[in-house]
């Protein structure tokens, strides 16, 4: 539950750290559980229907129907984990700027290894995308909050995104330092606010009444 902090605990490099020192397979680990339903019943929910069709075909029986979407299910599941792994050890855990006094250099952190050093040069622009949803309710509610730092490098490159933690709500203060920070290397640094609604939930038939006419 820890948020985005600058670490300057080493003279020789600043780091912005945007996810703490837990390990990629651990930081896996945390995330699988809630992961694991959505993956299983996606599995099944897209392997009914093949399993139907090759019953249809081939005019199975009913265990081996169940036993084909177990499959497809068990199927979504290990592909799913793979993907929270793979994520893990891309995921950017922390940016390193160094020299700490006058930065000119940038390092990417991810997992347990470090990408080659870049200079800053090569970086067109930094900015934080911070998306909040509210409440269709209309009553304020945040319902959702979306924190995302990207990296775009003269060459149109881009690093794979970093989402922050959702209890990075100070985002203000996050731009702020990473201004400090590059204000020596002249790198630009952008924080984009946005709000947007959450959409009305559709009621069917009869229910016109929740989707239109939102008027105000």
């Amino acid at each position: 539950m820890s948020s985005v902090r600058v670490d300057r605990s080493n003279p020789d490099v600043v780091d912005v750290v945007l996810r703490e020192g837990v390990g990629p397979l651990m930081f896996a680990a945390r995330r699988w559980p809630g992961d694991v339903l959505p993956s299983l019943v996606a599995g099944a929910v897209y392997g009914f229907p093949v399993c139907m069709g090759a019953a249809v075909i081939f005019d199975l029986e009913a265990d081996r129907i169940w036993a084909g979407v177990g499959t497809a299910a068990l199927l979504g599941l290990v592909v799913h984990t793979f993907v929270i792994v793979y994520g893990a050890f891309r995921d950017v855990n922390r940016l390193r700027f160094s020299p700490a006094t006058a930065p000119d250099t940038l390092t990417v952190v991810r997992g347990a290894r470090a990408d080659r050093p870049r200079p800053l040069s090569e970086v067109r622009q930094i900015w934080i995308d911070h998306v909040i949803t509210e409440s269709y309710k209309r009553d304020g509610k945040i319902v959702s909050v979306r924190i995302t730092l990207h990296v775009l490098l003269k060459n149109d490159h881009r690093i794979r995104p970093a989402s922050l933690s959702r209890w990075t709500t100070d985002t203000a203060a996050l731009h702020r330092q990473l201004q400090g920070i590059l204000a020596p290397a002249a790198v630009q640094v952008d924080l984009v606010v946005r709000r947007r609604v959450q959409p009305v939930p559709w009621s069917g038939v009869g229910g016109g009444g929740s989707t239109g006419g939102g008027g105000s």
